[in-house]
């Protein structure tokens, strides 16, 4: 895995495309970001392409008081500015190559937010110093538009 193998029209295909879904998340999440502890929300169009990428640095630590709140601004910006759009959630993290509960806290809290919000989770992942992994994608995460 690696953004150097990135297709040369990966930038006009969905994001979500298993071909370049892992290599895109290594291409955006920086390595100080894997080591220090960061939120990713990729802002996408209603065909899943990539519009904006948005990072939330600095994390507070565990346990985060309000996950939700995190995502309620990219998730308001998708709803009112990109009609039939969605977001990807990246946690990066240092740490074990396995999924945390914490991973999974913020994965179910970007989850209830696009619900709330009538927007697509279109899908999450973890991304480490040594590794990036996509999370299962629920199908309740698909919302119509």
């Amino acid at each position: 895995m690696s953004f150097e193998q990135l297709p040369r029209d990966w930038s006009r295909r969905s994001v979500v495309d298993d071909e370049i879904f892992l290599d895109l998340v290594d291409l955006v999440v920086l390595e100080r970001d894997r080591q220090a502890g960061a939120l990713y929300v990729l802002l996408c169009g209603p065909t899943e392409r990539l519009v904006q990428p948005c990072v939330v640095g600095e994390l507070p630590p565990e346990p985060v008081p309000d996950r939700h709140g995190a995502f309620e601004p990219f998730a308001e910006a998708v709803r009112t500015n990109i009609p039939g759009g969605g977001l990807v959630a990246i946690i990066a993290r240092p740490g074990r190559l396995d999924t945390t509960d914490t991973d999974r806290a913020w994965h179910e809290a970007a989850l209830a937010v696009c619900r709330r919000r009538g927007i697509r989770l279109l899908a999450a992942s973890v991304a480490a110093p040594e590794g990036i992994w996509r999370l299962p994608d629920p199908l309740a995460t698909r919302v119509s538009a």
